[in-house]
């Protein structure tokens, strides 16, 4: 995925120094002037992420709200960069839309953390909303609940009684059940197992004054255990703007903010992250609950064709606004019936199984990975370059061709291999081309691209088998 960043000051210097700092952490990096200026240049590339200094022709607040009216930047990350300012601006900010706001000068180290923290999250909450967007065209998504009940925040501090006022305002701030945790009855689960409630949707903990380094030891825990994983963090901690609130961050937190922030803009940031881990938790258990018999593969637990073409149609859709490139690929086991004529269909099963393993161990969370056929495997690879997609093909030939394949009921492992077919669309250049000669766009329908990814497998097939054959782009 780009990792472009685009700054937004008027002031010159701003803009020059922010750029060597992000171009040294392998940033891409636009620049804007005005407000106009920027409009112009998200529409026409959108941003993977946005840092917004001063400008002269609009308020940030004002712009920060109008970059969320954008289909291109609706959800995209917005950094705030502002001198030091007051708890009704900064509340304001965040209301319209900003994610995050930084005092200048600000740490180096903040701002590269909250530059990760917030991508990280933003590729997960693209990924979620592609996903959900296919459920919803399969007509297999749930309607949103016409209310939704309340959530579960815990709140969590060592010294339970400094902070318990707080509790108490944020309580006053919420429709949420708000509950006052130690550390050890989360890690323990003591507290659910004596109230009989569900973990936490949100965890707020605010860091011990005296000892915030030791206090920051309980994130890996918390994101290691099954019932928090998933769950939101808002660390609280004593310099908002210093080295541990960029630490906390690498570490698992989803947000941080200064012990004594409003409770106001507590109980918004919390509501933030409530809001992301129920879309998170909507797509689970639609994955989960009786919907997964009609878009997967029984034997392999892989998605199977009626899931994929939809979400390769998604995932061309997203290419062409963006102008990002994609990968197709169609894998073929080589000859693979002999292992049905010598060993039984049983056998045949317990290697398809293992194919399919094998993918999704050598692929990335965003990829998509389908059986469509009997041996017959779709992959498709968002945001991938032609270099990258020959790379994760040749590494998903050599999974299978490295390692033989035990069979049940024989002693020996079996060799195996696998030809695999790869086009690629969407690719930038290959537009501007057609646009000189005067020729169509690309053609990205999902069964296109399927038998184009099945021209090059054949290619593959005819140069000997377990081979990788790279087709035309997609024109």
């Amino acid at each position: 995925m780009s990792r472009q960043i685009l700054i937004v000051d008027a002031v010159a210097t701003n803009r020059i120094v922010l750029k060597v700092k992000l171009a040294a952490a392998f940033y891409d990096v636009a620049q804007a002037v005005t407000a106009r200026e920027a409009l112009d240049m998200v529409r026409r590339n959108p941003p993977a992420l946005i840092v917004l200094g001063g400008l002269h022709d609009i308020p940030a607040v004002e712009f920060c709200a109008r970059l969320r009216r954008l289909p291109a930047t609706a959800y995209c990350p917005i950094v705030v960069l502002t001198s030091p300012t007051g708890a009704d601006l900064r509340l304001a900010a965040l209301e319209a839309g900003a994610s995050c706001l930084l005092e200048q000068p600000y740490c180096d180290a903040l701002l590269l953390a909250r530059i990760r923290s917030l991508m990280r999250g933003q590729d997960t909450e693209t990924e979620l909303r592609m996903r959900e967007g296919t459920h919803r065209a399969l007509g297999l998504a749930e309607p949103k609940p016409a209310f939704e009940v309340p959530g579960r925040i815990g709140v969590i501090a060592e010294d339970r009684r400094a902070i318990a006022g707080r509790v108490a305002a944020l309580k006053a701030a919420m429709p949420h059940r708000v509950d006052l945790m130690a550390p050890r009855d989360v890690l323990r689960g003591e507290q659910r197992t004596r109230d009989r409630t569900p973990a936490p949707d949100v965890l707020v903990i605010a860091l011990d004054e005296g000892q915030p380094e030791a206090a920051l030891k309980i994130l890996p825990d918390l994101r290691a255990r099954m019932a928090t994983r998933f769950a939101g963090v808002l660390m609280l901690v004593p310099d908002a703007a210093g080295t541990t609130a960029a630490t906390a961050l690498d570490l698992g937190a989803d947000d941080v903010a200064a012990r004594d922030i409003s409770p106001a803009e507590m109980a918004l940031r919390t509501e933030r992250l409530l809001i992301r881990k129920r879309m998170a938790d909507r797509l689970r258990s639609t994955v989960r609950e009786g919907l997964r018999a009609a878009v997967t593969d029984p034997l392999t637990g892989l998605f199977n064709r009626r899931y994929a073409l939809p979400h390769v149609a998604r995932i061309a859709d997203r290419s062409a606004r963006l102008g990002r490139p994609f990968a197709v690929m169609v894998a073929d086991l080589d000859h693979f019936k002999q292992i049905n004529d010598r060993y039984g269909h049983a056998a045949g099963d317990a290697v398809l199984a293992e194919v399919a393993n094998r993918l999704r161990q050598n692929l990335r969370p965003v990829d998509l990975v389908a059986r469509i056929g009997g041996e017959e495997f779709l992959i498709a690879l968002p945001d991938a370059t032609p270099e990258v997609a020959r790379i994760t093909a040749h590494r998903l030939r050599r999974a299978m061709a490295d390692t033989p394949f035990d069979i049940p009921g024989h002693d020996q492992p079996v060799p195996i291999t696998v030809s695999i077919g790869v086009t690629m669309a969407g690719v930038p250049k290959a537009r501007a081309l057609c646009a000189k000669t005067a020729r169509a766009l690309p053609d990205l329908r999902p069964e296109v691209l399927l038998r184009r990814a099945d021209a090059a497998l054949y290619e593959a097939k005819a140069h000997g088998r377990n081979q990788v054959e790279l087709g035309r782009p997609a024109a």
